[in-house]
């Protein structure tokens, strides 16, 4: 695998603009979603101090619709994918100006949806001005996309601009989070990890040596593969690992699922003493619980299956276990939910036996 911490910069970048413009949607998609984000806080404001107010007008950019990415970010991962092994600032403010075509796409497609004719806002003015009309936005946000449409090259020129500077500062930010990163970096080349990768993304271990790797630091729960030819691009957070269990194919929080995988006095008591510990090891588990490793090495495997616990931390060959907090707010709803359509099926089949 080779490292690029270009790209993780420049996707951070991307992302500090998003979060500058719509911190709200950043808090709900990350911050109340994820246990423990106050290292990603950290790093948001580290940013948020060192940067110039940015151009409002500017905010379209970075506009998050609940389907998607901000045009900004899905223009970067198209070209991400394509200069996988070269992406620096420079290319990207080429970019800026040599792709404009690609953005200019991007940007209508975000803010007026994939149904809209991209030739029709070039030439129709009254095409325009209906699907202005037709937008949910305030009128504010619709001066904004005026503005930026209106002289398109002036925008990407400040676009440009205000990511060169942003980018220093990410920049610094990497920096002072070298080792962090680095030490990320290792454990994503580790074999546990390639297996899950190879799950997740049907990545082909056989692509190993080709693979280009950028590590965001800002974005830390970021999780993307692209594989073009023999060679791959991963985009992987620092944090990427806990963020795997909360994608769609994995398994659904469910009471019955739970009841059944925990359904055990080991496991219960394993659940029990994670949640003490915080972060432990399956040695050390088989030495408090006196009974032997591959027993607990199974059942924390069947736990882990359910997303039930994570791997939290990386020493070396030790592997650290915590609980999936998140997982169990979700499925104290799912409890509610089974406990109360129990109890009313069992209340209305007792008052049949009655009649």
């Amino acid at each position: 695998m080779i490292f690029n911490p270009g790209m993780g910069k420049i996707y951070d970048t991307a992302f500090f603009l998003t979060d500058y413009f719509y911190d709200v949607y950043t808090e709900k998609k990350y911050l109340s979603v994820y246990e423990d984000t106050d290292f990603m806080i950290k790093c948001l404001h580290f940013l948020r101090e060192r940067t110039d107010k940015v151009p409002d007008y500017l905010s379209p950019f970075a506009l998050v619709r609940p389907d998607g990415n901000s045009s900004l970010i899905k223009f970067l991962q198209e070209v991400g994918e394509n200069y996988a092994e070269n992406l620096d600032l420079e290319t990207v403010n080429n970019l800026f100006i040599n792709e404009k075509e690609s953005l200019f796409n991007i940007f209508i497609k975000t803010i007026f949806g994939d149904d809209a004719d991209i030739s029709e806002f070039r030439k129709n003015p009254a095409y325009f001005i209906t699907e202005m009309e037709e937008l949910s936005d305030s009128s504010e946000f619709k001066l904004k996309v005026t503005y930026i449409l209106n002289d398109f090259d002036y925008a990407v020129k400040v676009l440009a601009d205000y990511f060169n500077r942003i980018y220093n500062h990410v920049s610094e930010l990497h920096k002072k989070y070298e080792k962090e990163i680095l030490y990320a970096f290792e454990q994503i080349k580790s074999g546990l990890n390639l297996e899950l990768y190879s799950q997740e993304f049907s990545y082909s271990p056989e692509k190993y040596e080709e693979t280009y790797v950028a590590i965001p630091l800002v974005n830390q729960f970021a999780v993307s593969c692209h594989v073009k030819g023999n060679k791959a691009f991963m985009l992987l957070g620092y944090r990427h690992t806990e963020c795997f269990w909360n994608r769609g194919q994995t398994k659904p929080v469910d009471a019955k699922r739970f009841i059944v995988t925990a359904g055990n006095d080991i496991r219960v008591d394993l659940i029990d003493l994670i949640a003490k510990y915080g972060k432990i090891t399956i040695s050390t588990l088989s030495k408090i619980m006196d009974i032997p490793i591959t027993t607990v090495g199974r059942h924390v495997g069947g736990l882990r299956n359910d997303n039930i616990i994570y791997i939290s931390k990386r020493d070396g060959l030790q592997l650290f276990y915590s609980i999936n907090t998140a997982y169990f707010k979700r499925l104290k709803n799912s409890f509610d939910n089974y406990v109360d359509k129990t109890v009313a099926l069992a209340e209305k089949n007792k008052n049949k036996q009655k009649d």
